[in-house]
């Protein structure tokens, strides 16, 4: 019995070594996977894009600010010269954060008043919303110590300024945040979590339903038949799509009734556009299957690509990480990763009810990188099969 085990295995490592496509894919993945996830896999939250709108325009409102974005938390993206220009920026994802500094900030320090800071925090992510409110409140504390302490070697100041005895009296409390959450107030991390969902299970179902479409005709013989039949590599290549074009359709139906329906949740935009650039990001999905389709010698082979390409894919696109704490390598290249564009088109329809306007840059994206994908599985299967 031992004989017989050894020698099949002996007939499968055999297998292993003559199939060397499947073999660099055994050896490569680990590399690849861990470099990739080493780095983009970090909870850690920095350079938090942020947007200002300072009404004061004083010394003291220019030092709070410098203690934001010297803190190496946040990051000034954007001056504003309106609260709409915030939002507007917050809803195009262009910012996470807004600060609102009021007019009369540095004169109520000055007359023993508390001061109101605004912070505007983007909630659809809650993780990544909690911890920069916190960092913020961390900010904001530090700059009313180092007002008490420098004021407190002035002993004019002392005596004269009415602002030392307010900072002595709260202890340093004396400016004070008001957050305001938007589009996800209670920070449900299901209105974080689902629309990402949504996203990975159409990457997995269409990819890999498609990557075994080409090659399974291959390992049955009946690709050299297509081949010589009049049919043209384009015309192949999307009657093999349009089955999965509609599986995939009718799975986002179905996503998206049963997170509304059963998870409660909000659905603040046009389903309509949804529902239409979900079948852009199915150009994507589908194109990248019938690519590794084409290039693959077996359905085996054809998996195991597969899952290679989206593991990465899924890391990258800020479902589980966000994409600006990466390193600066890592996020030029989610760039060519649509579930990176997708994902923030759902979110964005989803919670913030945005629309093609703000929407632009991700579609033109997402398009783009979807007939790229087709045109090269139509090269490159002209090239290796006629």
């Amino acid at each position: 019995m031992l004989n017989q085990i050894l020698n099949l295995a002996r007939k499968e490592l055999l297998q292993l070594k003559r199939d060397k496509k499947l073999l660099r894919l055994v050896l490569m993945a680990p590399f690849t996977q861990l470099l990739f996830f080493g780095y983009a896999a970090t909870l850690d939250i920095e350079h938090i894009s942020t947007a200002v709108y300072d009404m004061d325009r004083s010394n003291l409102s220019r030092e709070l600010l410098d203690g934001f974005f010297r803190s190496g938390y946040f990051d000034l993206s954007l001056y504003c010269r309106s609260l709409d220009e915030i939002g507007r920026s917050i809803d195009r994802g262009e910012c996470k954060i807004g600060i609102v500094i009021p007019p009369d900030f540095s004169d109520r320090l000055k007359n023993n008043e508390d001061v109101k800071v605004q912070l505007l925090a983007d909630g659809t992510d809650a993780n990544f919303a909690r911890i920069g409110i916190n960092y913020a409140s961390v900010v904001a504390r530090n700059f009313a110590f180092s007002s008490f302490f420098r004021n407190l070697r002035d002993p004019f100041y002392n005596q004269n300024n009415r602002l030392f005895h307010t900072l002595s009296k709260n202890q340093g409390q004396i400016v004070e945040l008001r957050t305001r959450l938007l589009y996800n107030p209670e920070l449900k991390s299901k209105n974080f979590m689902i629309p990402g969902i949504l996203v990975m299970i159409l990457l997995i179902i269409t990819t890999v339903l498609t990557s075994v479409s080409i090659v399974k005709e291959k390992e049955l013989g009946t690709i050299e038949q297509l081949t010589v039949s009049p049919v043209k590599a384009y015309e192949l290549i999307i009657g093999k799509l349009v089955p999965f074009v509609v599986i995939g359709f009718l799975e986002i139906v179905f996503i998206i009734s049963l997170a509304v329906s059963w998870f409660d949740l909000p659905m603040r935009g046009s389903v309509v556009l949804l529902l239409f650039l979900s079948l852009v990001f199915l150009l994507n999905t589908l194109g990248m299957g019938i690519l590794i389709s084409i290039v693959s010698n077996t359905q085996q082979q054809a998996m195991m690509t597969s899952f290679i390409v989206m593991l990465p894919s899924v890391i990258l696109s800020g479902l589980m990480f966000p994409v600006a704490n990466m390193p600066l390598s890592i996020q030029y290249i989610t760039y060519l990763i649509p579930p990176r564009y997708f994902l923030e088109i759902v979110r964005g329809i989803f919670l913030k009810g945005i629309g093609v306007a703000e929407l632009l840059p991700q579609i033109g994206a997402m398009t783009f990188l979807g007939l790229l994908t087709l045109v090269l599985s139509v090269i490159i299967f002209k090239k290796k099969y006629t």
